[in-house]
């Protein structure tokens, strides 16, 4: 695996972390998704285009229940495996980005928090180590 497909892993796991209603430590199967994500070239938009929908899915949600916690970073592989090219588009991205800002508010802070841990030397606090 290249440096640039070791990044973007090393990314993928940071976004799922970062996402709400998953685990506090990804698992050697959540690296390994990521991993493949990255020899499988999908780009990191993609990715976290669709992680955003899939909160987005969940925080619109109509069920009288609670969803359960995300067990797996498999739940937004499928997301983003299954994109149609029309959401593959820069606008369309553009748009779910603002969607997920107005329906999280606090996601910005959250990756704010989490950027500031992993510049002060902290990756451990993200499940980085």
């Amino acid at each position: 695996m290249s440096d640039e497909e070791s990044s973007l892993a090393a990314r993928v796991i940071r976004l799922y972390l970062e996402s709400p209603d998953t685990p506090d430590m990804p698992s050697s199967a959540d690296w390994d998704i990521a991993r493949g994500l990255a020899d499988w070239g999908i780009s990191f938009e993609t990715i976290q285009l669709a992680f955003w929908l899939a909160a987005i899915r969940r925080m619109r949600s109509t069920s009288d229940s609670n969803l359960p916690p995300i067990r797996s970073l498999a739940y937004f592989r499928a997301v983003a495996l299954n994109l149609s090219p029309q959401e593959r588009d820069p606008a369309y991205f553009d748009y779910v980005r603002r969607l997920y800002e107005q329906l999280r508010p606090s996601a910005i802070a959250d990756t704010a928090d989490t950027a500031t841990q992993i510049r002060a030397g902290k990756p451990e606090s993200c499940g980085l180590s």
